[in-house]
């Protein structure tokens, strides 16, 4: 076990970005009767220790989806909540390794109370099928796990198609949110920078000449940038045999 100190960055008071390895951010939301930590890093380190230090409230855990290096931690806890949309995804990257908390089933458009804010489950399918966010009306903000990441993926067990993201992203749009941020990054990001998304996969233009390989898969980039130069240039790695029909 690494017991080296957590990192993280404050959003604000209330909203810390913790940091683990390799750029994986831990979400840590904290009320005035109850905090929510959102998603659990690769769990090389004690999660619950940090925690359990830094807050004074009850608090609960929740998964915004399955991949390993966000359920990888879930194991220094008792109870891990998720959507049961995404419960199978949990149990193939745990790797068939015996369970050592609760999963526990969390809904769309359940309204948790933390006492000064509320946070609203909201559906943000794509990344995976069962990928959830968390809605705080009171600061305007979406957290939204790896769902909305500068470079969005689709690849391995359990995501969609590309049209399901797209879909996802439109209806995305359409909350009353002014900011949101990612698991892997430290800082806010405004609404509109969830447009150039939406145009790069209207216009989707896979590059044979890019294909890579990332973690373990083949994958291959396509990037958009307005002709007027209004939407930055971002990289969207996608599985090749959704390419063909999207």
């Amino acid at each position: 076990m690494n017991n080296k100190l957590y990192e993280y960055t404050k959003i604000d008071d209330h909203i810390w970005q913790i940091a683990e390895d390799e750029g994986v951010y831990c979400t840590l939301v904290k009320g005035r009767k109850l905090a929510v930590l959102i998603d659990t890093g690769y769990g090389k380190r004690d999660l619950r220790a940090f925690i359990e230090s830094n807050i004074s409230t009850p608090y609960i855990v929740v998964n915004s989806h399955g991949h390993p290096d966000y359920i990888g931690g879930n194991h220094w806890f008792d109870i891990v909540y998720a959507l049961p949309e995404e419960w199978d995804v949990i149990q193939y990257f745990e790797e068939g390794k015996p369970r050592q908390y609760d999963l526990r089933e969390i809904r769309i458009g359940q309204k948790i109370s933390l006492g000064d804010m509320n946070m609203v489950i909201v559906f943000l399918a794509g990344h995976t099928k069962g990928s959830i966010g968390f809605f705080i009306p009171e600061k305007e903000l979406l957290i939204a796990g790896d769902a909305l990441n500068e470079g969005l993926w689709l690849f391995n067990y359990g995501s969609l198609s590309m049209n399901d993201l797209y879909e996802t992203i439109k209806n995305t749009l359409k909350l009353d949110f002014k900011e949101y941020i990612c698991g892997h990054s430290s800082k806010k990001y405004i609404k509109k920078n969830l447009i150039p998304h939406i145009r790069n996969i209207e216009k989707l233009r896979v590059d044979d000449a890019a294909r890579r390989n990332t973690i373990g898969f083949e994958t291959y980039c396509s990037t958009y940038e307005d002709c007027n130069g209004k939407w930055r240039s971002f990289l969207l790695l996608i599985r090749f045999r959704q390419t063909k029909g999207l």
